[in-house]
């Protein structure tokens, strides 16, 4: 199975899957971890700590924001050869998907969908003009 850590600023990882779970119930292999209180070096352990704790069919590391201090830890962890894939922008729609196809799909293929299903949930849907 596929894994997926979420890595963000705060508090975020851990809410979007709170709701995750509130929505589909528990999802084996999704997890969540905070920059809060870390620095680099501690962050790129426990990104580093979890690729390697069960290698399995590949992880997902899922990041609120490109440049940040949670994609440096990343990029950083994943300096492995363990297939790993960071995607940045994180949102609900991805780890929905990310629920829905991880049994389903390999690595690749499964991180090209989370990207297309992630923009797909950006959208304008009102407002003024």
């Amino acid at each position: 199975m596929i894994r997926c850590l979420v890595l963000t600023h705060g508090q975020v990882g851990a809410a979007l899957v709170k709701i995750v779970e509130l929505i589909l119930g528990p999802v084996e292999g999704l997890s969540a971890e905070s920059n809060e209180g870390r620095s680099a070096k501690d962050m790129t352990e426990v990104v580093r700590a979890w690729l390697t704790a069960d290698p399995g069919s590949g992880a997902l590391v899922l990041i609120d924001d490109y440049g940040g201090s949670c994609a440096n830890a990343a990029q950083l962890a994943a300096r492995t050869d363990l297939p790993a894939v960071i995607l940045s922008g994180v949102n609900l729609a991805m780890l929905l998907g990310y629920a829905t196809w991880r049994d389903d799909l390999e690595l690749e293929e499964l991180a090209q969908r989370l990207v297309a299903k992630g923009r797909e949930a950006i959208a304008r849907v009102g407002g003024a003009k």
